[in-house]
């Protein structure tokens, strides 16, 4: 029972049943009261909802939902990670359909890999190679000897894009350390224009997206940075900020 609504009324039923009072006074008195009784109940303000908290331009009310929103769990966060990179809803490990060439599940590219230390090569997309043309040569590591060996082997992709979270992850405090900062200063703040609450998650799919040197200009002076087809990393930040991945 609500009780801003329901004290008001019972005093007046209270009040309107008592002979007395009846007698105080008259007809027009007593129809005040009850309208005055009805809009008492009609101006009780419900619980908003989240959509309405967002709508409604009061930052703090947005950064307490954001930060109390729990998303799911890391498995969760990466399966959500590989339907964005790939675009397709149960996302595959064989995916090769990116213009640019990059492979898989978590849409891996030459660069990434070579520093996983899955591939090896001289030029390369980002050194002198306008796309990842995938013509060097793979050293074996996780049993994969070829491209096709890594489209087919999801236990590789698996391996693969924790070890690049964990790569990115000390990259990125090593960025920041060079400014005098490291990560844990900047968690559960928020970005200074966007307003965007800054997670462990978020910042391992802004760096995927653009690499650890990015996401930390990102952090330091709220630079954005947008891959070939003009996703922000500040979109990667809130999209998946928020899931449980220590």
């Amino acid at each position: 029972m609500n009780f801003k609504s329901y004290f008001p009324q019972q005093v007046m039923i209270s009040s309107i049943k008592s002979k007395s009072f009846q007698q105080k006074i008259n007809k027009f008195s007593l129809i005040g009261l009850l309208v005055c009784s009805t809009l008492t109940t009609s101006l009780v303000i419900p619980q908003s909802s989240y959509a309405n908290s967002v709508s409604n331009n009061s930052d703090d009310v947005v950064q307490t939902k954001q930060r109390s929103k729990y998303r799911g769990s890391y498995a969760q966060f990466k399966y959500r990670l590989g339907q964005r990179e790939t675009g397709e809803q149960n996302p595959s490990y064989n995916n090769t359909k990116n213009p640019l060439g990059f492979l898989g599940k978590y849409q891996f590219g030459e660069a990434l890999l070579i520093d996983l230390g899955y591939y090896q090569a001289n030029v390369y997309y980002g050194k002198g190679a306008d796309r990842n043309y995938w013509r060097g040569r793979w050293t074996g590591k996780g049993g994969v000897n070829s491209k096709q060996d890594f489209l087919n082997n999801k236990n590789a992709q698996e391996r693969a894009i924790d070890e690049a979270f964990a790569l990115q992850w000390r990259r990125l405090n090593a960025e920041l350390q060079q400014h005098g900062r490291s990560v844990q200063q900047y968690l559960g703040k928020r970005t200074r224009t966007r307003g965007i609450v800054i997670t462990p998650s978020g910042l391992l799919a802004a760096s995927h997206l653009r690499g650890p040197r990015a996401a930390a200009e990102m952090l330091l002076f709220d630079r954005d940075s947008r891959d070939e087809r003009g996703t922000s990393i500040f979109d990667y930040l809130s999209e998946f900020g928020g899931y449980q991945v220590r």
